[in-house]
């Protein structure tokens, strides 16, 4: 099974739709993630002739399209059980938050893969997004998977994910657009 990742796509904040290169990209996938920061309901209308696609809300998505979305989604495709999230809670309740801002990076980005883990019990798989950078990396028998963003930013150009699963692995990659 092969399956169109995406997160913070933005639209139209960033792009007035989703690039062309993302459509191409995902042409032939068995179904689309999206993990929050969509903006606007027509990105997911321009996914879906594509292929079904699942989809949570994160903390840009407007009101209409929180009316639709659920926060978190655990979802179980070809045997294998997946979380998704956008992340953007990861700081709530957390002394730190108020140091926010004097955080380095790393730790940011520490905490909130913690966040993301402790989102989902069971899963072989969490894909997240929010900080608009890729990771691929296993937290134990987990792998996290954050296709980072369409959006070029901070001296990267803009990517989307695939994962494809089978009955005995799940494979992450990052596709530049």
């Amino acid at each position: 099974m092969k399956i169109g990742v995406l997160a913070d796509t933005h639209v139209p904040d960033i792009f007035p739709n989703l690039p062309t290169r993302v459509l191409e990209i995902f042409n032939g996938v068995d179904l689309i993630l999206h993990a929050g920061d969509i903006t606007e309901l027509r990105v997911l209308q321009q996914l879906e002739p594509i292929a079904q696609t699942f989809a949570v809300y994160g903390d840009r998505d407007s009101a209409e399209l929180r009316k639709y979305l659920e926060e978190k989604s655990r979802l179980e495709f070809g045997g294998r059980a997946l979380g998704l999230v956008h992340g953007h809670r990861a700081w709530e309740g957390n002394p730190l938050t108020r140091a926010w801002s004097r955080l380095n990076r790393a730790h940011r980005d520490e905490m909130l893969r913690e966040f993301v883990l402790r989102q989902f019990s069971n899963v072989d798989a969490i894909v997240f997004g929010h900080t608009h950078e890729p990771y691929i990396k296993m937290h134990g028998n987990v792998l996290l998977f954050n296709p980072g963003s369409i959006a070029p930013r901070g001296g990267r150009i803009g990517c989307v994910g695939i994962l494809e699963i089978n009955p005995y692995a799940i494979k992450g990659r990052i596709v530049p657009l």
